[in-house]
């Protein structure tokens, strides 16, 4: 059945006009009339006003509910990163959200996210470290270094990429890692087990691998201890600077291509210069937090 609004709009107007008709008969009923008239159209206000209310507190408990409970998916989400960074003369032992261990070396930076991405997990490297990788097959978990990356699912390795180092070498010392070139495809990547050194040179842009008789040499770090093998004088330099907080100094430039064959495991300063110099045939000053070398 349809509605006439006009109708029904005439016949209300009849009805106010025959309740005024009635005010003007019992002028003795007035007062009690329209305190009635009063009460009834205050309930009503009320009333009203009370539905208003729960109708507008549901509506803001609605958006606050929205604003506090909706995440927005990830990917909306530009991804924030945070950086551990250590000096000369420090190392960082850190723990990762997944439980990855990592040993971060003197004069080293590490940049991650808060918090890994639902399908990777992935860090950047400046510097060396350890990673001691929490095993997880869904999720594997990647290190950028200078246009290289290395993947594992989980395993314990060794990644070196200092900004004088013309290569970035990897070292694995359990399970096994692929290493790649950043741009190169998934395919074209060299697989690494235990005992495996993996090296990307920066200057001819290649990868190569061979395997290792001493791991030591590429993780003595980690007990703080020095070994080289067959090494410049000058990245020996590089190593005590950062190891021990000092500047080296080359009195005579030709030193610096002297080759040193060493285990350095003493704490002292001064014990490691004494086995370097009588080794090589130099002479050294220790001068506060200055070495330098000297024929």
């Amino acid at each position: 059945m349809e509605l006439n609004l006009d109708q029904e709009w005439n016949r209300l107007g009849r009805q106010i006009n025959i309740q005024k008709a009635s005010l003007s008969i019992k002028n003795s009923d007035q007062k009690r009339y329209w305190s009635f008239r009063s009460t009834s159209i205050h309930s009503a206000t009320q009333k009203f006003i009370r539905i208003a209310a729960v109708f507008l507190v549901a509506g803001l408990f609605g958006v606050l509910s929205y604003h506090g409970w909706y995440q927005p998916d990830q990917k909306d989400q530009q991804e924030v990163l945070r950086q551990i960074s250590t000096d000369n003369g420090q190392r960082a032992n850190l723990t990762l959200a997944d439980g990855t261990e990592v040993m971060l070396n003197a004069d080293s930076e590490l940049e991650l996210p808060t918090k890994f991405a639902s399908d990777v997990r992935e860090v950047h490297l400046n510097g060396e470290a350890y990673f001691n990788v929490s095993e997880n097959k869904e999720k594997p978990f990647l290190v950028h270094s200078r246009g290289s990356t290395v993947r594992v699912l989980g395993t314990a390795f060794s990644v070196r990429s200092y900004p004088e180092d013309q290569q970035v070498q990897v070292v694995v010392e359990e399970g096994r890692v692929s290493f790649r070139k950043e741009k190169e495809a998934e395919n074209e990547k060299a697989i690494l087990g235990r005992n495996e050194l993996g090296t990307f040179d920066l200057s001819t842009n290649t990868l190569a691998t061979r395997t290792v008789d001493d791991i030591e040499l590429y993780m003595s770090w980690r007990n703080g201890y020095l070994k080289f093998e067959k090494d410049q004088l000058n990245k020996v330099a590089k190593d005590l600077e950062r190891r021990y907080d000092v500047e080296v100094i080359f009195e005579d430039p030709t030193l610096k291509e002297l080759l040193l064959t060493a285990y350095l495991k003493s704490r002292s300063l001064r014990n490691v210069l004494d086995v370097i110099t009588t080794s090589l045939d130099v002479e050294y000053k220790l001068d506060e937090h200055k070495i330098i070398f000297m024929k």
